[in-house]
């Protein structure tokens, strides 16, 4: 990342997918950014710059400051960190990758950008579950089968592996592997034990 490169973004302007911020106040204070833009399409953090005045601050915390606060992200991911030295100030560029393995979260909060706001959401609302703001990618993470398992599970209380094998015509083991994967996700919860073993949409 060059100063060159920072420009460009200031002439192009906080977006969907480009933050600029005077400062940081807290570690929570900047993972929601870094979490809302994992949960959407990914994006690119700049903190240092007064954009709506072009003016160079400089950051009033260190890469290492944020790079420990990455660690609290819930699932664990990288994100690339990278300092640019400027007239003796130093501006932090983060890269923020389109998460693949959505939803993100810091202490249980969720947070989603939607054009250029910040939005603390509900898990369950990355997905569609709840018919509140399903902005979603959704699309990007689950087959049709799981879609329509999703669906299904709107109007019913419950299904089984059987169930779901029956609906969607595979094997046992691709139907145990699709719904823990809908499991792990936190789409939906397990309950009963051996043959009773049922899932239904997470509270």
């Amino acid at each position: 990342m060059s100063w060159k490169n920072i420009i460009d973004c200031l002439r192009t302007g906080e977006d969907e997918f480009t933050e600029f911020l005077i400062s940081v106040d807290s570690a929570e204070n900047i993972l929601k950014y870094i979490i809302a833009f994992l949960n959407n399409k990914g994006g690119r953090i700049i903190i240092g710059i007064d954009d709506k005045n072009d003016h160079l601050v400089g950051s009033n915390v260190s890469l290492s400051f944020i790079e420990t606060a990455t660690q609290k992200i819930e699932p664990h991911i990288h994100i690339d960190i990278e300092n640019v030295i400027r007239s003796g100030k130093n501006i932090i560029y983060i890269k923020v990758p389109d998460g693949r393995s959505k939803p993100y979260s810091y202490r249980n909060k969720y947070y989603l950008r939607k054009n250029k706001e910040i939005e603390k959401i509900r898990k369950e609302d990355l997905y569609g579950i709840g018919g509140v703001g399903a902005t979603a990618p959704m699309n990007d993470i689950f087959n049709e089968r799981q879609k329509d398992t999703i669906e299904f599970l709107k109007k019913e209380l419950a299904i089984t592996n059987r169930e779901y094998r029956l609906r969607t015509n595979v094997s046992h083991k691709t139907a145990h592997l699709e719904l823990t994967e809908l499991l792990t996700k936190g789409v939906i919860d397990k309950f009963g034990q051996g043959r009773n073993t049922a899932y239904r949409l997470a509270k």
